[in-house]
């Protein structure tokens, strides 16, 4: 298999799933280490987790706006938000379909009930629409939480608060000791992820929701090739998004993640990636080394300029981390 031919969002969605499973382990063994090791034993801790810190990315967006600094405590979490939202505005909602690990969880649970139930379950178009409201609602409920409702002098508290410096460390608890309430959510989001393909990045994430907003700006879509199209709509059943493929000249939703599914399965290659700004086309391997390179390149400026792991944060871990479950928000 030559580099063209390699399945770069699949390579792509198995490297980060694999990061991040390493992370969640290598976090547990900080936390183990700390007492006998000191401030050394943060040395484990991959600052990528700070991924999963939704409140605290966006507490550091409001102090980088508003101060032109960034978050001294995760200033990695800042970093890969940033980084997504660039990526919506540039290729649409790549991150979603190539990177984040849940939307991989997501996607082949999926795919693996498929195994064993046969059968599809394809949602009413309008009732699409209604489900897609709550990730909405979660997303202007976070925002008008930080940039309305949140003095600044509270955001300034709020970013070396003890809670928040273990905030990674009260994720992980949350998920190790889980209670019964969270153990019925969990259950309840695999279920419909088994039985609705991507249920959660469809209908549930916030963070797809902020960037199905950037991503109405991008000037890339899957654009349909009418005069090669032979409307066999094997398209429309590949999409896990359910969106209108057959009757479009171009896929302009905000909900197309670009997992390129559609154009793998057009018979006809009547499917292609295109640019409004130029015209120029871009192949499926292509978008996904294009999305990656803006990820690699992100990531090693921020690491170079002090953006990604917090000089200030290994105290913070020695201070409050063996009292995790003593601090609350």
């Amino acid at each position: 298999m030559n580099f063209k031919q390699l399945n770069w969002r699949k390579c792509s969605q198995i490297y980060f799933l694999l990061l991040y499973l390493i992370a969640g382990y290598f976090l547990c063994k900080a936390l183990n280490l700390l007492p006998v090791l000191g401030q050394n034993a943060f040395a484990y801790r991959f600052p990528c987790l700070e991924g999963f810190l939704p409140i605290s990315a966006t507490v550091g967006l409001k102090y980088w706006l508003f101060t032109g600094n960034f978050d001294p405590i995760h200033p990695a979490g800042l970093t890969i938000l940033l980084l997504a939202i660039s990526s919506a505005f540039l290729l649409k909602r790549g991150f979603c379909s190539h990177i984040c690990p849940i939307g991989t969880i997501s996607e082949y649970a999926y795919k693996a009930r498929t195994y064993f139930l046969k059968f599809t379950i394809k949602l009413p178009k309008l009732l699409t629409y209604f489900l897609r409201v709550p990730k909405y609602l979660l997303l202007g409920f976070l925002l008008l939480a930080v940039f309305v409702w949140m003095p600044f002098q509270d955001i300034v508290f709020f970013i070396r608060s003890p809670y928040n410096t273990i905030s990674e460390v009260k994720m992980l608890y949350f998920f190790l000791e889980p209670s019964l309430l969270t153990l019925e959510v969990i259950t309840g989001l695999l279920l419909f992820s088994l039985l609705i393909s991507n249920f959660w990045c469809r209908f549930l994430c916030p963070y797809g929701a902020l960037l199905s907003i950037f991503s109405f700006f991008s000037l890339i879509a899957v654009t349909r090739n009418r005069e090669e199209c032979v409307s066999c709509h094997s398209c429309e059943k590949a999409c896990p998004s359910q969106l209108s493929i057959t009757n479009k000249e171009k896929v302009s939703s905000v909900e197309c993640t670009f997992c390129q599914n559609c154009i793998k399965t057009c018979p006809r290659g009547a499917l292609k990636i295109q640019s409004d700004w130029g015209g120029y086309h871009l192949t499926t391997w292509q978008y996904s080394c294009v999305l990656l390179g803006i990820f690699i390149v992100g990531l090693g400026i921020a690491a170079i300029t002090g953006h990604w792991a917090s000089a200030e944060l290994p105290a913070y871990w020695l201070k409050y981390a063996p009292m995790a479950h003593m601090i609350f928000h």
